[in-house]
């Protein structure tokens, strides 16, 4: 913030926030405020963090992919099942009721499956990373949500103290003009005219305090907090050179964006598709070991036993085309993960380049505006002393105190721009959070 036209707290402000606190507490429609709880971007992306559903959506994810690939592998093992059969017929030629009860312990292990299990490993794999880099990409989403909320927050705060100075500066003025008219210096015009002014800056006052009060309430109910908690920040937007160029930039999305490597795992995905598909076209080989306990009297029938070793071979010379459909529908899928991840890469760097170009844009109106600032405060001044000592005019100090107040007014939405589009910048290359 720039001293003298960025006070802290000005005195108007604070009174406008009083009175909204007051009304609170009173009980006009709201409960009473907690305590007012202080906060910076970390904090409120730790909070936000913490219950944030897209965020826990995506982590429900992680876990349901895991186990997924942990059922893909497991596919590769034996298998032991037990079954048991109790039966009773009759004898048609003795016409006797035979009791029969059987039981059989298996083990089953798939020797060659075509690719299938392979197939199935390998797209486990690929989802299991997709969904975490999913999980990384919905939290990089949540900073950047936080960051635009908070950087409001605190423009929004600006504005309100800089029509609070405003507001200041237009009563001392008043005042001033109202000694001159009583004096018979000025006529009732100049006084109107101020008067006029100090009520329209008093009115903007009122309208930046309502946006403050609102921002306020968007960056509580992004990062999980009640709307009516008091919110406070200590320290002020700060403008610093981004270090890194466009072409670093660029570099480093293209080898890390999430979006981007999704895309690529998609690509994959789709490949171990189609090796999962052409299984089908192939035979299938398992080994397995039986063992049969049965009777015909007792139960539960562990008279006479067998054992059965098995090694079975499976071979579909046709089934009416539904494999050929499924592999060429495979392929399709393989060729639009392809389009997608051009389309997804497409999108990166065009994000990447507009948001580096807003935030350039930006820091070259932080340093015009600060600019600004000191000259308009100089002007101001300078019309002010003129207008005391009678050689200025009431429309030259209003003038000046507009285009002040403006100046401040550009500065400040240039350092909340630039801080958001850094924001968006570190999320268009897929920074960490």
């Amino acid at each position: 913030m720039l001293s003298g036209v960025l006070p802290k707290k000005n005195h108007c402000f604070l009174y406008l926030r009083g009175l909204f606190v007051l009304g609170v507490v009173l009980g006009l429609g709201r409960p009473a405020l907690s305590q007012p709880l202080s906060i910076d971007l970390d904090k409120a992306f730790e909070l936000a963090l913490a219950g944030d559903k897209s965020v826990k959506t995506a982590e429900s994810d992680v876990m349901m992919a895991n186990e997924g690939r942990r059922q893909a592998h497991r596919a590769r093992g034996v298998t032991l099942k037990l079954e048991h059969d109790t039966a009773r017929t009759r004898n048609q030629i003795n016409n006797v009721d035979v009791n029969a009860f059987e039981n059989v312990i298996s083990a089953t292990y798939p020797l060659y499956t075509g690719g299938l299990i392979e197939g199935s490993i390998a797209v486990s794999e690929h989802e299991l990373r997709s969904k975490i880099l999913s999980l990384e990409r919905a939290r990089q989403d949540l900073r950047l949500s936080v960051a635009a909320a908070f950087f409001t927050m605190l423009r929004t705060e600006d504005m309100a103290e800089l029509a609070g100075d405003a507001v200041g500066r237009l009563e001392a003025h008043v005042r001033d003009v109202d000694v001159q008219y009583r004096n018979g210096k000025v006529g009732k015009a100049d006084l109107l005219r101020s008067e006029v002014e100090l009520i329209d800056a008093r009115q903007n006052m009122s309208r930046a305090v309502t946006e403050y009060r609102v921002a306020m309430k968007n960056l509580n109910n992004v990062i999980g907090l009640s709307i009516d908690t008091e919110l406070f920040y200590e320290g002020e937007m700060l403008y610093a050179a981004f270090p890194i160029t466009l072409d670093e930039c660029l570099e480093y999305a293209l080898s890390n964006h999430p979006n981007l490597v999704i895309a690529e795992l998609l690509e994959k995905k789709a490949k171990a598709g189609i090796m999962v598909e052409e299984s089908a076209r192939r035979p299938q080989v398992t080994l397995a070991t039986k063992q049969t306990l049965n009777s015909l009297h007792n139960w539960p029938g562990l008279d006479e036993d067998n054992l059965l070793f098995v090694l079975h071979a499976e071979y579909t010379f046709s089934d009416a085309g539904v494999t050929a459909s499924k592999i060429r529908s495979a392929k399709e899928g393989l060729k639009k993960a392809g389009y997608n991840y051009e389309s997804v890469r497409d999108t990166v760097v065009l994000d990447v380049t507009k948001y580096f170009m807003a935030m350039e844009e930006a820091g070259t109106r932080i340093e015009a505006g600060a600019l600004a600032v000191d000259k308009a405060r100089e002007a101001y001044r300078i019309s002010l002393t003129r207008y005391r000592e009678g050689v200025g005019t009431n429309i030259d100090v209003l003038d000046a105190q507009t285009a002040l107040n403006q100046a401040g007014s550009n500065y400040t939405q240039a350092l909340c721009d630039y801080n958001i589009a850094v924001a968006r910048l570190e999320n268009s290359v897929g920074s960490p959070p």
